[in-house]
């Protein structure tokens, strides 16, 4: 499998947490941006035992993990959704007190297998975003392109998913799952495709 392509992110704030279930979504998803980059990074946590002088037990299990996500802008009624910002008509406060919620985080990739184009969504049941660095300069004889950074926390789910994908063969496919993931259903649980 190639991946050359990620396209469409989308984030919605958490409503409630049941018990052994998916995160039920509060209102429409927020399109955080066109996405350029996602870089993900998990944490397992280990433990290993010797006995008799040799291993006798082995674990490892998904404790947290770090998505990195450059998108080529982050519209301001957006930063408010995403990192609990303060918008006042044009005016964006970040401030120390500032508690970004809890949301889910889908997009989805473009892949070739065996020469075949498909697409593979990509969700986050739980995240939680943080600001990444800002950096800007000056026009030279060649021009550099800024872009938003957003780095989400990744937790487990109260039902232990983390990440959940799914492959499409058309990218409508991808784009109506994406965006569905967020749809309540009863009982916390999302759509299944």
């Amino acid at each position: 499998m190639a991946s050359f392509g990620a396209k469409n992110p989308y984030f919605c704030k958490v409503k409630e947490e049941p018990d052994g279930k998916l995160p039920v979504y509060d209102g429409e998803p927020v399109k955080i941006g066109r996405l350029v980059k996602a870089d993900l990074s998990i944490t397992m946590a280990s433990g290993k035992l010797y006995a008799d002088d040799e291993l006798a037990e082995s674990v490892e299990e998904f404790a947290s993990g770090s998505l990195t996500m450059e998108t080529d802008d982050i519209i301001d009624s957006v930063a408010s959704v995403v990192y609990g910002t303060t918008v006042e008509e044009k005016t964006v406060h970040y401030n120390t007190k500032d508690d970004p919620p809890s949301g889910g985080l889908a997009y989805y990739k473009k892949l070739m297998r065996k020469r075949k184009v498909l697409y593979k969504g990509v969700f986050h049941p739980l995240v939680k975003a943080s600001l990444g660095n800002d950096s800007a300069s000056t026009k030279t004889d060649s021009i550099t392109f800024g872009t938003s950074s957003t780095t989400f926390t990744v937790f487990a789910a109260a039902n232990g998913d983390w990440r959940i994908t799914e492959d499409f063969d058309t990218e409508e496919e991808a784009i109506a799952w994406v965006t569905g993931r967020f749809m309540p259903a009863s009982g916390g649980d999302q759509p299944a495709g």
